[in-house]
């Protein structure tokens, strides 16, 4: 499988941490401090013209600049596929949606409903369906996170625990062409793999289908409060686990290719915050200039995050940086305990 020129979308304008603390109520400081991140980007909170609203809107856009990079036509593709955290709705799946947002018509089309491995599992399904017999698709990756986010009111009687659920993430969108040609540009996989390991592990991170606002009341001394909580994390569990599985990943993707990872000229570890990334990428040994991270920028937007390293390292090697060289991706859902890895070579245009 090859994957043509990768795509991205970030809505609107980048939301600082002052404008997190004046928005919704979350410290300037305390957000600094926990999750390094400094800036995000959030769908409008109603339509607007020019303004992405929806995890559809934020597909489509990410799927058109994939197809405008690639060069291809919206008649070249045989299959889409979408990986979201956030779908619009149960029914009818966004993917579907996005596809006749394209002018795309009669192909196969899969939604996929993951977190933060679902990059890697659209992939790892889009080069299957490629064995088939296909010969070019689709991948987006999209979430929008604004929609569950709690009222500034609801927000000052959260525990910090239940606010950092608030704090990591961002909106987003990332999409990329994949064809079965291997003789063209562009970014050639070598290994690709994905799996679950979470038998006997508890979840280190639940998300409920109802927003913070919807969730279902108990009557308490102070009148109606939330039965349970829209999301919960474990991060102690999420720290001392997520660096243990991105070496092993790494490791594999290593010993499938032949390539030590010191010689590996792009390395995406996985985006879980700005300050978790970086202590990450220290314990993976992976030299500052080699690691391509954006999350402390984009905020976590999930499934879009791998898209969104694919695009930064594209920009990266349209600058010379590391052009003809290897990229490893290694992707963690920490939920039910995921893992994902990616080695990919980059084949540069014929001189």
């Amino acid at each position: 499988m090859r994957l043509l020129p990768p795509a991205e979308f970030l809505p609107g304008e980048p939301v600082t941490n002052a404008e997190m603390e004046s928005r919704f109520g979350l410290h300037e400081k305390w957000l600094s401090m926990m999750t390094g991140n400094r800036t995000r980007h959030f769908c409008s909170a109603e339509p607007a013209a020019g303004q992405a609203s929806s995890t559809r809107e934020l597909a489509t856009q990410a799927g058109r600049r994939a197809l405008a990079a690639a060069g291809a036509e919206p008649a070249d593709i045989e299959f889409v596929i979408l990986t979201t955290a956030s779908p619009d709705h149960l029914m009818p799946a966004t993917v579907n949606l996005v596809v006749d947002d394209l002018g795309i018509d009669g192909v196969t089309t899969m939604q996929i409903t993951s977190g933060c491995a679902g990059a890697i599992q659209g992939l790892f399904a889009a080069h299957a369906l490629l064995a088939s017999g296909l010969r070019r698709g689709l991948v987006i990756g999209a979430d929008s996170c604004l929609k569950v986010f709690p009222s500034a009111d609801r927000i000052k009687s959260m525990r910090p625990a239940e606010l950092i659920n608030f704090a990591l993430f961002g909106d987003g969108a990332g999409a990329v062409v994949v064809d079965d040609d291997h003789t063209g540009p562009g970014y050639l996989v070598e290994h690709i793999f994905t799996r679950c390991i979470g038998a006997g592990r508890q979840p280190a991170q639940l998300i409920r289908y109802y927003g913070s606002e919807g969730c279902p009341t108990v009557d308490g001394p102070h009148g109606p409060t939330p039965a349970e909580p829209w999301g919960q994390e474990d991060y102690k569990a999420i720290e001392q686990h997520v660096p243990e599985l991105a070496a092993t990943i790494l490791d594999e993707l290593s010993r499938a290719t032949g390539t030590r990872l010191t010689d590996v000229e792009h390395v995406l570890v996985p985006q879980l915050n700005g300050a978790v990334t970086e202590r990450i990428r220290q314990r993976l040994g992976v030299a500052p200039e080699r690691a391509v991270s954006c999350v402390a920028e984009t905020g976590n937007n999930g499934n879009a995050l791998p898209f969104i390293q694919l695009s930064r390292t594209a920009n990266r090697i349209g600058d010379g940086i590391g052009v003809g060289g290897r990229i490893f991706v290694a992707n963690v859902e920490s939920s039910k305990w995921l893992v994902g890895g990616l080695a990919l070579r980059h084949v540069p245009e014929a001189a």
